[in-house]
């Protein structure tokens, strides 16, 4: 099952540069300040660009300086990244966990989704075997997360978006 519909083209967002995101970000922002320090949070967060902008929107609307910013930041992570009226990007992120699509992979689908969060580089195909020795459809979800958009190939190596590793809380796969 597809999450996206089957007359609609799945467009691959491209990552962004750091000078793209640095000025995306002080768009939102509208604060004169600028710090070389949130260049690390960009890379945290993969310069995905919606995650940027939320990162900008949520520290516009609360009036934030960069001292306060990066220190929610230490302290919430991308639970900070609040896209409507209060959700969280975590709560956005755990409701479709629990959808009936995500569920419809088995009950060993978050856990492999886990063993990918732990490695921020992915995890290599050809590893499956591996990693999942007890997991009997492991190239089936493979193939299933990345068309849910919850992961992504590059090559043989299959990785998730910042936000998501960082909300799973990543764990020795052992």
């Amino acid at each position: 099952v597809s999450a996206v519909p089957p007359d609609c083209e799945i467009l691959n967002v491209p990552t962004l540069s750091i000078g793209s995101a640095r000025d995306i970000f002080y768009r939102i922002y509208e604060n004169a300040e600028r710090s070389d320090l949130l260049d690390n949070i960009f890379d945290r967060l993969d310069f995905h660009p919606l995650s940027i902008t939320l990162l900008a929107t949520v520290a516009h609307q609360n009036k934030w300086c960069v001292a306060r910013l990066m220190k929610e930041w230490e302290r919430q992570r991308t639970g900070m990244l609040q896209p409507m009226h209060n959700r969280s990007l975590a709560t956005t992120i755990e409701l479709f966990l629990s959808s009936p699509t995500f569920r419809g992979l088995g009950p060993d689908a978050r856990a492999v989704l886990e063993v990918i969060a732990f490695f921020p580089q992915g995890v290599d195909e050809n590893n499956l075997e591996w990693l999942f020795p007890t997991i009997p459809n492991k190239a089936n979800i493979f193939d299933k997360l990345c068309v849910l958009s919850l992961t992504h190939r590059n090559g043989s190596f299959v990785t998730m978006l910042a936000p998501l590793r960082d909300h799973l809380c990543p764990k020795d796969p052992k």
